[in-house]
């Protein structure tokens, strides 16, 4: 019995990305004109999961879940991960940004098997 409680609080702490939570921050990558945009205070905040009312007409279904929403800015737990996300992506003018939020509160896992904001959120700094 102690093994099952200790297997499911040990469960109940770590995230998707195998950090416990506490170790995980909340980085997004993003174009780097956000960094000067910080420096000036007009940065805009990281985009959480919003109503497709919310959403202009235009804006692509393919970011969409299936119930209609926009996902919300997708996030990484580790700097190293978002500096992977950019490289994948072959993003060569876009930087890691920290957010203003924490992973249990400020973050889900969505239908897409990625973890993104549940709320919109200010940019903290950019990391690199």
């Amino acid at each position: 019995m102690k093994t099952l409680l200790l297997a499911a609080s040990l469960a109940a702490v770590l995230t998707g990305c195998g950090e416990p939570v506490a170790q995980c921050g909340v980085y997004a990558i993003g174009p780097s004109q956000i960094k000067q945009l910080l420096q000036e205070n007009k940065a805009d905040p990281a985009p959480g999961r919003l109503e497709k009312s919310q959403l202009p007409a235009d804006f692509p279904g393919h970011l969409l879940d299936k119930d209609g929403y926009y996902r919300g800015m997708q996030v990484y737990c580790k700097i190293d991960e978002a500096k992977a996300a950019l490289s994948a992506q072959s993003k060569t003018d876009w930087l890691v940004y920290e957010l203003s939020t924490d992973w249990q509160n400020g973050v889900y896992k969505a239908d897409d098997d990625a973890f993104h904001l549940k709320a919109t959120t200010p940019i903290k700094q950019a990391v690199q």
